[in-house]
């Protein structure tokens, strides 16, 4: 790093970013206290610090991106972790053709000119040649197939590569043929892109180029790596955090003084730019490398993440834990997940406590500016993440915002925790770019930084810990508490501490909160207790620290209000819980902190305490019960938890509005392990519409059924709810044949029910049981035939298998390599599908798992079910008494009649033929009940 601008020259600098006459209003930097921090202090405004960007990439030559506040070059890094941009190398030799000199490689038939005609030459060793085929991009998440915009899509770039010298430095440097017109003589040398910032791109005569790039050069490999983004993800995050003068204007990332490195962890040919085996580890450990290694501190933001299904335990999670215990001055900024608003939603990595995870915002003036909506306030976004096992997010934070983007890019207004992740990396990225202008000779540990954020987070009312964490960031009041916290020498106090209550859904009953998903059974003489344990003991170090309690809500009762830590030997926090306050169902949510018992009151520690206590469907209710003339504000939301009753097995969810009455909602439906099941949409002005929806093979369990006013709603919406269960379900599990042609059925629920009967054999379905030992993708060659008009893959792993990943893309080719479809496991079921549009009697295809393993591929067991759709379902007579409907009573056994003909559709001898039974109600014809049925021929 050269640092050749004299002070005078970077205070102009500093001044300059924020000479606006206005608020910008595309990236809020207002509300969190950017905007004032940075006029106070603009010498603040990130210098001195890195940002570190693990994602899809960087592009390095977009404006924003190119210069820091300072004018020096922004991004001094990059790396690919993925390998989606690495070529082989091989030894060439050099042979002269009519004048012409080449660079050759005969076994791979490579060739290209430029021989003796480059700038420099080698010293000593070999020529190496490779080539990266226009084709790499054929599946890219850019849509780009036609890098320079010639009309072809099967161009060859041509590189060499040697050991050179210049100056007396020896050092390796490639010549890559831009233009691909099999000349190197006219291209630039090109160095590691930190030797010397060399990026580069491919000219596209339709306009910009696509991209910009760098390489990197690995001679004892025989690789060269190519770095780019193709997936404009950390491209954006990258803007958000540093962005300088955007677009050319004035127009800023929360830190324009940062510099940026691009670590590429997402393989953008797979599914929404998935990680592969171990890029997201090598990442994070290249990471710690430069946070050992420079002086600047480092602060990771990665905007990635899938759903938890077990909080905190992933092996992702794991090695963080070891990594951040190892450095405790690498702070790393992550998403808190999109899969909102449901609680018990945090997403992995986020769940572990070694990364700080933000919510997203949707800021009043962004909202105005960006989405035409007119909200009276700011807003937690409905797709953010909420906490429940664990105590994330942290904080909520900007999470929808324009920002810089590849050229590629059809849009640069994105919205997510993805966004919201780099905000808080930006924030953190100023305070110790503070600390290291006012505290040069201090080190932060990132759990203090992280701590003093939190803190000074402001409160929001109508949203409780679950949702918001400490509440919104803000860096004026983070900067002052951090401040005190140096000044009042808490860096040579500072401990951190591993809490664990009881929660019966996650292994061993255990987790960082107290939660219980179920608290109908309570009586309010039960205790509980939160054990606590210091995390810094080392050996026989002598400590001991008393700690006064504070509760926030009155239906969670301290048994006592004080308690102690002697040296290593931990404390408990006992608890009961006030009944009388908890008689409406509902979230019941409260925190607990600890406060040093000294003159400080210091925040030591949290517990967190979360009970639910649910709707209850029975005898009494008839299994139904409705919510009328409810309001809900734009960007609100109401939680209806639901306890599933013994028996049933279909839920019934109806949505609606009265006439004259303005409506314009969503709901959101959640299993009992949190995970989004369903999202219906009800837009009514005055209509008096509604939206009925049943849905099938339910858990037993509590489900959260969200309501959320449309955050675009110009007015409150007034909505009716109702939810009703069912009880109907098969006795017997037979496969249906000539001689076994009949369905025993029993009505658990004390009502009747009616039912108009009809049957459908919709296709056949085959199961795969792949076990992977050392593998990173198994292929699932099949055929789509004519007379077939869909095929699914349904994907399943165990809990534990999932935890291995840190993504799994699901891939669909064609012979060709060409992805017809993509997916990707969010959790540890899934699926991936394709339509039959193919005019041909039969197509190979070939369905691909690629599962990102945290660490190099382990033993996993995936289950997959095929299900083959028939174009057209053949339908089967379905009678009771001889007549095609039923009523059901209460416990009484009911046996229907089925008659059937094989399908003239092909049938695979592997293949098991499948239906369903339709139960429709009489009045009007809407399916009630959809129960499974197997064939044999």
């Amino acid at each position: 790093m050269k640092f050749k601008i004299i002070f005078v020259m970077l205070f102009v600098f500093a001044v300059m970013v924020f000479a606006q006459e206005q608020s910008q209003t595309f990236l809020s930097l207002r509300q969190t206290g950017v905007e004032e921090f940075l006029k106070e202090h603009p010498e603040y405004d990130g210098r001195g610090t890195i940002v570190l960007i693990l994602d899809t990439g960087v592009d390095m030559g977009i404006d924003g991106l190119t210069r820091t506040s300072t004018g020096d070059v922004k991004v001094i890094d990059v790396q690919d972790f993925t390998g989606q941009g690495d070529v082989a190398l091989y030894e060439a030799d050099t042979d002269e053709e009519d004048g012409v000199v080449y660079f050759v490689n005969e076994n791979k038939n490579y060739s290209v000119a430029g021989a003796g005609k480059l700038g420099l030459s080698k010293v000593s060793g070999d020529y190496y040649i490779g080539l990266l085929p226009e084709s790499l991009w054929k599946n890219s998440g850019s849509g780009v197939t036609d890098v320079n915009g010639n009309g072809k899509t099967d161009d060859n770039f041509y590189v060499v590569t040697f050991l050179t010298e210049q100056n007396g430095e020896q050092f390796w440097v490639a010549y890559f043929d831009t233009d691909a017109d099999n000349d190197l003589s006219d291209e630039k040398p090109l160095r590691n892109y930190k030797e010397k910032y060399d990026s580069f791109f491919i000219p596209n005569k339709e306009g910009l180029p696509d991209f910009t790039m760098g390489l990197n050069i690995f001679p004892d490999e025989h690789r060269i790596s190519f770095f780019f983004d193709d997936g404009s993800h950390g491209t954006h995050c990258a803007g958000i955090a540093t962005g300088n003068q955007i677009g050319g204007n004035e127009f800023y990332g929360v830190a324009p003084g940062a510099y940026l490195m691009g670590l590429k962890l997402g393989n953008n040919n797979f599914a929404g730019g998935a990680t592969v085996t171990e890029s997201m580890k090598k990442a994070y450990l290249y990471a710690d490398k430069i946070s050992r290694e420079r002086k600047e501190p480092c602060i990771i933001n990665m905007s990635f993440g899938v759903g938890s299904e077990i909080e905190g335990h992933a092996d992702i999670e794991l090695f963080l834990n070891d990594l951040v215990k190892n450095n405790p001055y690498l702070y790393i900024s992550t998403s808190n997940g999109n899969e909102g608003p449901g609680i018990s939603t945090a997403g992995l990595p986020a769940a572990t406590t070694a990364v700080f995870s933000s919510g997203a915002v949707l800021t009043k003036e962004v909202g105005a500016d960006l989405y035409g909506a007119s909200l009276n306030n700011d807003i937690i976004l409905h797709f953010s993440s909420r906490g429940g096992e664990v105590s994330k997010p942290d904080v909520i934070s900007p999470g929808a915002c324009t920002s810089t983007v590849p050229n590629f890019s059809r849009g640069d207004r994105f919205w997510g925790t993805s966004m919201a992740s780099p905000y808080s990396a930006g924030v953190m990225s100023l305070l110790l770019s503070a600390v290291a202008a006012e505290y040069p000779d201090v080190k932060v540990p990132s759990q203090l930084l992280y701590k003093a954020i939190r803190e000074s987070a402001v409160w929001w009312d109508g949203y409780n810990h679950l949702d918001q964490g400490g509440g919104f960031i803000n860096v004026l009041d983070a900067y002052k508490l951090l401040k005190k916290y140096i000044d009042d020498g808490e860096i040579s106090k500072f401990e951190t501490y591993t809490v664990t209550a009881f929660a019966p859904n996650m292994p061993g009953e255990s987790a960082p909160n107290l939660y219980i998903r179920n608290g109908s059974y309570l009586t309010g003489n039960e205790t509980f207790s939160f054990n606590v344990r210091r995390n810094n003991f080392i050996g026989q170090d002598k400590f001991y620290r008393i700690y006064n309690l504070k509760c926030d809500q009155d239906w969670l009762i301290l048994v006592k209000n004080n308690t102690y830590i002697r040296n290593n030997q931990g404390t408990q926090v006992t608890v009961k819980f006030d009944k009388s306050k908890m008689t409406e169902p509902g979230l019941y949510n409260a925190k607990i902190k600890a406060f040093r018992s000294d003159k400080s009151k210091f925040p030591e520690f949290e517990m967190m305490a979360t009970v639910v206590i649910p709707y209850e469907f029975n005898t009494t209710n008839n299994y139904r019960m409705e919510w009328n003339g409810v309001n809900v504000a734009p960007g609100e939301h109401k939680r209806y938890f639901l306890n599933v009753p013994a028996g049933a097995t279909s839920v019934k969810i109806g949505l609606g509005s009265n006439l004259n009455t303005y409506s314009n909602c969503w709901y959101f439906l959640h299993d009992p392990d949190g995970i989004q099941r369903q999202v219906a949409i009800l837009n009514s002005n005055g209509t008096g519409e509604s939206i009925e929806n049943t849905y099938f093979d339910i858990e037993p369990g509590v489900y959260e059924l969200d309501v959320l006013g449309f955050f675009r709603a110009s007015n409150e919406s007034v909505y009716n709810l109702f939810v009703e269960f069912g009880g109907i379900d098969r006795l017997d599990d037979n496969v249906l044949t000539d001689f076994h042609n009949t369905v025993k059925l029993v009505n658990f629920f004390d009502e009747e029910k009616s039912f108009n009967l009809r049957g459908e054999i919709l296709g056949y379905e085959r199961t795969h049981v792949i076990s992977l030992n050392g593998e990173d993708n198994f292929t699932v060659p099949f055929v789509l035939r004519k007379g077939e008009g869909r095929k699914d893959f349904e994907v399943s792993l165990s809990k534990d298998d999932f935890n291995k990943t840190t993504d799994f893309a699901l891939m669909i080719y064609d012979e060709s390599g060409k992805a017809l479809s993509v997916n990707g496991l969010s959790y540890k079921d899934g699926s991936i599908s394709i339509d039959n549009g193919f005019d041909t009697d039969s197509t190979k295809l070939n369905f691909v798992l690629i599962p990102g393993f945290a660490n190099a591929p382990s033993p996993m067991t995936i289950h997959v079910k095929e299900v083959t759709d028939f174009s057209s379902a053949a339908g089967f007579s379905v009678r009771y008494n001889n007549r095609p409907n039923i009523t059901l009573y209460p416990s009484i056994e009911s046996t229907l009649d089925v008659k059937f003909s094989k399908p003239d559709q092909f049938i695979p001898a592997d293949g098991k033929p499948y239906g369903k039974i339709y139960f429709e109600s009489p009045s009007t014809n809407k399916v009630e009940l959809e129960l499974p049925v197997n064939f044999k021929f």
